[in-house]
């Protein structure tokens, strides 16, 4: 891996990007583009032969190992999770996933949805070059704020059952809010309050000349222990 030391100086603004994430509902982190992200992306790829989604493997472990995401930022989350979302589950609380979307796939795409936890990190590593200006490379679109942070389990199960009728391409275009398009292009990762902000993704395009990859990274689910949140990842993983 080149210029392993670049991580030095990574996280040196957070303390700014997190007053931003309050503020906004998102923020974007520094550029990862000077990373070798092709040979971390073919190494996660290659542990997830012919799947769409996997959960943490070690080559991806070993990458947020590198980036010290443990050492610089979720302690910071953490507090922001207890002092402005009362928070009151433990440090641990998080989940990891791997997206790849192969040229073509008509399923993922625009499946506008909230997370259950409290912050979401999306780490592009992988994206596709566009071929025209009509090409969609699998764009996250998303609406910070788009509700409150739910209070309790009956509310964020309403809401979200209700925002499900804005889960396709139609829907998105019905939905009364301007949402904010990022192609992770620069490859700088963008994190945002995971259960106030409505998001899904563009197609990727089949005349795309690769696939898509990205990191998920969400931490800090407020729900209990069997809440929607944890039932959702239980059929995912199935």
């Amino acid at each position: 891996m080149k210029n392993r030391n670049f991580m030095n100086n990574y996280w040196k603004d957070i303390d700014y990007k997190l007053e931003k994430l309050l503020s906004d509902g998102y923020v974007k982190l520094p550029s990862l583009v000077d990373y070798d992200l092709d040979a971390v992306s073919q190494l996660i790829s290659n542990d997830m032969p012919g799947r769409t989604f996997s959960e943490l493997n070690n080559s991806h472990k070993s990458f947020l190992d590198v980036l010290e995401v443990d050492k610089y930022l979720k302690p910071k989350l953490f507090k922001l999770a207890k002092s402005n979302f009362n928070y009151e589950g433990n440090f641990n609380n998080e989940y990891h996933i791997a997206r790849k979307v192969d040229p073509g796939n008509s399923k993922e795409m625009y499946r506008a949805h909230f997370d259950s936890h409290l912050f979401t990190i999306v780490l592009p590593l992988k994206i596709p070059n566009k071929v025209d200006s009509q090409c969609n490379i699998g764009e996250l679109i998303f609406v910070p704020n788009a509700r409150k942070s739910p209070k309790n389990e009956i509310t964020n199960f309403v809401s979200k059952l209700w925002h499900k009728k804005y889960a396709s391409k139609s829907g998105i275009e019905k939905y009364n809010a301007t949402f904010l398009e990022e192609s992770f292009e620069d490859y700088c990762p963008i994190l945002f309050i995971g259960n106030s902000t409505l998001h899904t993704n563009k197609p990727v395009s089949s005349e795309c000349d690769s696939y898509r990859l990205t990191l998920l990274a969400h931490y800090f689910d407020p729900s209990p222990k069997y809440g929607i949140g944890s039932l959702l990842r239980a059929l995912r993983s199935r």
